[in-house]
This record gives structure tokens, sequence and C-alpha cells, in this order.
């Protein structure tokens, strides 16, 4: 798969979920990842829409960032990061050790006020580590967070035989 796609297909999908928001959406993708990879998009589309979709949750206004760069190739494998960035509400650095933990969100009002029990961090940390890789948080109280997943994708031989876009067939 195409990894630059699904990060720009997962983004405008979301996007379209909140155009109400005064949101600005900005996507910077490293030119290597225009190449065919091997991983699995689904876990990784998961990802995404978890940190992507948490974004768009906590941020009334600004802007939403998506960077994804790769940091190395070792072995005919990338080392990836991709991150996504917000201007939010943020998050207490007491609470950020806890926020991956499940059923755990950073304050006990939040799940009635933004909705969900706090499992899409538990499960993207769960799946990036499935992948070889690992999630991490930056983040301050009412200017933002970013999130950083970096997991390793190989490079493929093969041309994608479908035209650019995710294959999804089994």
């Amino acid at each position: 798969f195409i990894l630059s796609d699904l990060i720009r297909e997962t983004a405008e999908n979301l996007k379209e979920i909140h155009l109400k928001k005064p949101i600005e959406l900005i996507v910077k993708i490293d030119v290597q990842l225009d190449n065919p990879v091997l991983g699995d998009p689904f876990r990784i589309r998961q990802i995404l829409t978890n940190l992507i979709g948490n974004a768009y949750k906590f941020t009334d206004k600004g802007f939403i960032k998506i960077e994804a760069n790769v940091l190395g190739e070792v072995n005919g494998n990338y080392q990836t990061l991709i991150q996504v960035t917000d201007s939010g509400i943020g998050i207490k650095k007491e609470k950020q050790e806890h926020i991956f933990k499940e059923f755990t969100q950073a304050e006990e009002h939040m799940d009635k006020k933004y909705g969900g029990y706090g499992l899409g961090l538990t499960i993207s940390k769960k799946l990036t580590e499935l992948l070889g890789g690992q999630i991490s948080i930056q983040s301050e109280e009412n200017k933002g967070s970013t999130f950083s997943v970096e997991i390793p994708l190989e490079v493929s031989k093969e041309p994608l035989n479908s035209p650019r876009g995710i294959n999804i067939s089994p």
C-alpha cells in the first residue's frame, strides 16, 4: 500500500465529519512515503483514525497537523514517524502517563463532555506495538498535543498492481 495515500484519505474522511469546526487541516508527508510499502494498512488506518479523531474531538478551533517522515532506512525498512499535532485542550503532565491505559481519560468528567470510554488510545498503543513500533505523547494543557507513532515498514520491491490507493481486496 501507499502510506501517503492512506494518511491523506483518513485525514480527509475525518475532516468531512467535522466540517463545522473552524479547524485547519495541514498534511505534510515525506515523498519517500509515496513508494509502496508492506505492512498492515488496516491497523495503521485504525491508529490514525483514533489519533486524528481525538485531535478533532478535543480541538474546537485552530489546527490539526499530520506529518509523516522517514527517519531512516535500514535493510530495506523505513523507520517511519507519523505525528498528529493539534491546538486543542492538551493534557496535564501528571495525566499523560495514564492516557494509554484502558478506560482512562485525562479527567473524570471527560467522558460526559466529549463522549467515549477512553479505549482509543489503548487500542492505538497495542496496535502500534503489534506492528513493532511505539507511540508517545507531548502535550501542554490548553496548548495542544502531539502524538508520535514510530513504526517500521518494509519497502516493497514490487510495484502496486492496482491504481494508486489502498488495495483492500482480500
